[in-house]
């Protein structure tokens, strides 16, 4: 009989909390999964890698908006509507496979200059990578500026009031 209590009981709290939930989130567990299955083995010489962030020509001082908007245990304070979470969701579906693609081509080109210039060969001389370390910028620059352009539409998408909760979630993480 107690077991059947609490069977009943935990039933009814995980369909509470269905009710409560943000619809149609992907779960960002999942998301990350995909993401370092994607990336592949890192360099040798790097210790943590966040793929795809670790590629951006400013990996570090910008937020992450659409993360921090629905991922972040705070956004439930946004009281963000349905047509908002839609459109958040729409510009990380867009995003999200060009930053990937970028960030794959960013990586191999790093560890083709990692390859390249060896310590455990003789290795080719450093002039000779200038072509390909200009591209790796180029590629960076790109993704940054597409990080840019995602921040603004996410400040397009939230309230002057959720936007400035938002950046207070940003902050929070940084420190």
């Amino acid at each position: 009989m107690k077991n059947l209590r609490v069977s009943l009981i935990s039933v009814s709290l995980l369909l509470a909390s269905t009710l409560f939930a943000k619809p149609n989130l992907p779960p960002p567990v999942e998301d990350f999964v995909k993401l370092k299955k994607i990336a592949g083995n890192t360099g040798p010489f790097t210790s943590k890698e966040d793929f795809p962030k670790s590629y951006f020509l400013i990996p570090k001082n910008l937020p992450y908006l659409i993360g921090l908007s629905l991922y972040h245990p705070a956004s439930s304070g946004l009281n963000l509507s349905k047509k908002q979470i839609e459109a958040l969701l729409e510009v990380k579906k867009t995003i999200t496979p060009y930053i990937t693609e970028v960030g794959l081509k960013v990586k191999k080109l790093e560890l083709e200059v990692v390859d390249a210039i060896s310590l455990k060969y003789k290795g080719v001389p450093a002039e000779d990578l200038d072509a390909k370390i200009d591209e790796i910028a180029k590629l960076k620059a790109d993704l940054t500026k597409s990080h840019l352009r995602c921040i603004e539409k996410v400040k397009s998408i939230l309230t002057a009031e959720q936007y400035e909760e938002l950046l207070d979630y940003g902050i929070i993480n940084m420190f």
